[in-house]
């Protein structure tokens, strides 16, 4: 059985037993092969539209969910491997130790935090990097977007990054994020990226389609 966008007035319905469904044992628990979700992406800095990018779960093991990532108009796919908390590991180009720091910690309640520490290599460039982040859910919010209204936990992440060799080149990035638990997944995310305190990447990104295997 597979649920599209359509249905998720009902999914939201939904929410107080979907909420008490999740194990923090196990958060993703429900992320299932053939999962889809799809996302406009706007360029902040312009204020033009920048791609629309499709996500599917190809495979989900114990430790890891494992996805192809495409770009629309563009026939090439990236295998992107994160762990269970949706902390990404490896997207092809750079690998992760333990991940990028950017996961989840379910169960999510307003006011909780957490932090990670991680260091990243650059398979092409052979580049190292060290970043901290902490992360914070700052509200709980009821979301619509073109693919329905969802219930939100407002996850807000701070990270800062640089190279060991010179700890003086460091970017910055802030992301804010509504995951919403009936989707497994982000509904919108802003993510902006300094470097030498200058803005070097500024996007926002929403959910316009998903579906889910069952």
């Amino acid at each position: 059985m597979i649920r599209t966008g359509l249905l998720s007035i009902v999914a939201a319905a939904l929410w107080p037993c979907v909420l008490a469904a999740q194990s923090p044992g196990a958060p993703n628990e429900g992320v299932q092969v053939g999962d889809r979700w799809v996302f406009d992406r706007s360029d902040e800095m312009t204020g033009f539209p920048k791609d629309t990018y499709t996500r599917i779960v190809t495979a989900v093991s114990e430790k890891e969910i494992i996805t192809d990532f495409y770009v629309r108009g563009n026939s090439a796919k990236t295998i992107m491997i994160f762990d269970r908390d949706w902390g990404l590991i490896d997207n092809s180009t750079v690998k992760y130790k333990p991940n990028n720091g950017q996961g989840i910690r379910l169960p999510l309640a307003v006011g909780k935090s957490w932090r990670a520490e991680y260091d990243e290599k650059n398979y092409n460039t052979g580049a190292n990097m060290h970043g901290s982040a902490i992360s914070k859910v700052t509200a709980q919010e009821s979301l619509t977007t073109s693919a329905g209204t969802f219930d939100t936990f407002k996850i807000e992440i701070l990270i800062k990054a640089f190279p060991p060799a010179d700890p003086s080149k460091q970017w910055e990035y802030q992301i804010i994020r509504w995951y919403a638990p009936q989707v497994n997944y982000w509904v919108r995310e802003k993510y902006l990226a300094k470097f030498d305190k200058r803005t070097r990447v500024s996007t926002s990104t929403e959910l316009v389609d998903f579906s889910q295997k069952f």
